[in-house]
C-alpha cells in the first residue's frame, strides 16, 4: 500500500508538493484504519446476531463481505458523496476539499477556479507559507472529520444492504472460502485480512486519490 501511495504522487503531474500529498493520503490512511475497525466490527456483530443461525456465524465470511465491498462498493458511493459535498462544503462553509492553506492574496482570481499556478503549485497554496502551522492542520482536522463522517454514513447503509442480503451475499463469499479450498479459520483469516487487500486496497487509494485532493479546473470529473 505505501509503495501504491508513492506511486501515485511520483508519477502524477503536475506532482503536488510534497506535503501537500502528505496531507492527502493522510486522510485516506486515517480512513483505512477506521475502515479495518469498522470491517472487525461489523464481522462480530453480525456474526453475534445471527449466531442462532449456525450457518451464519462466521467471521471470516462477515469480514470478507465487509472488506470487498469496502474496496469497490464503498469507495465509489464515498466518490458519489464527496462530489455532491464537494461544492456545497465550499460555498457554504469555505472549505476547499484537498487545500489546507486557504488563498494566496496573488492568486486569488486563479484560486477560484482552482487553476494549477506557473509555479506547479494548487491555486491558493502559498510557496511561503510554513508547511506545518494552526492553520494548516486545522484545515487538514476538519476534512479528515468530514471524511470519516462520510464514510461512516456509507458504510452504515452498505451494512444494512449486508445484513438485509445475507441469504445470497453470505452464502456467496462462503463458497469463495470453499472455492478456495480454504477451510480452516486460519487459512481463511489470512487470505481475508491479508491477501485480498493487498490487492484491494491498492485499487482503492488511487481511487480515491483522485477525489481526495484538490481539484483543478483541467480535470474532468472522476
Amino acid at each position: 500500500c505505501a509503495v501504491a501511495m508513492l506511486a501515485v504522487w511520483r508519477c502524477e503531474s503536475p506532482r503536488r508538493r510534497f506535503h501537500t500529498w502528505a496531507f492527502d493520503i493522510s486522510k485516506q490512511v486515517v480512513g483505512a484504519a477506521y475502515g479495518k475497525c469498522y470491517n472487525i466490527a461489523q464481522a462480530t456483530v453480525l456474526a453475534s446476531v445471527l449466531e442462532a443461525r449456525r450457518d451464519r456465524d462466521d467471521q471470516c465470511v462477515w469480514y470478507l463481505e465487509g472488506i470487498v465491498t469496502d474496496c469497490f462498493l464503498t469507495t465509489f458511493l464515498c466518490w458519489g458523496a464527496v462530489k455532491i459535498a464537494r461544492p456545497v462544503l465550499l460555498k457554504r462553509c469555505s472549505i476547499d476539499i484537498g487545500n489546507y492553506e486557504g488563498k494566496n492574496e496573488g492568486s486569488v482570481g486563479a484560486a477560484a477556479n482552482g487553476d494549477l499556478l506557473d509555479n506547479g503549485l494548487q491555486a491558493g497554496e502559498s510557496p511561503h507559507a510554513p508547511i506545518l502551522n494552526l492553520a494548516t492542520l486545522t484545515a487538514w482536522l476538519v476534512q479528515v472529520i468530514i471524511w470519516l463522517g462520510i464514510i461512516t454514513g456509507v458504510r452504515l447503509l452498505i451494512t444494512l444492504i449486508l445484513y438485509l442480503t445475507q441469504d445470497v451475499m453470505y452464502g456467496f463469499y462462503a463458497g469463495v472460502f470453499l472455492a478456495l479450498h480454504l477451510r480452516s479459520e486460519l487459512a481463511k483469516m489470512i487470505f481475508a485480512v491479508l491477501i485480498f487487500p493487498a490487492f484491494g486496497d491498492t485499487f482503492q487509494i488511487v481511487v480515491q486519490d483522485c477525489f481526495l485532493k484538490k481539484r483543478s479546473t483541467h480535470e474532468t470529473d472522476f
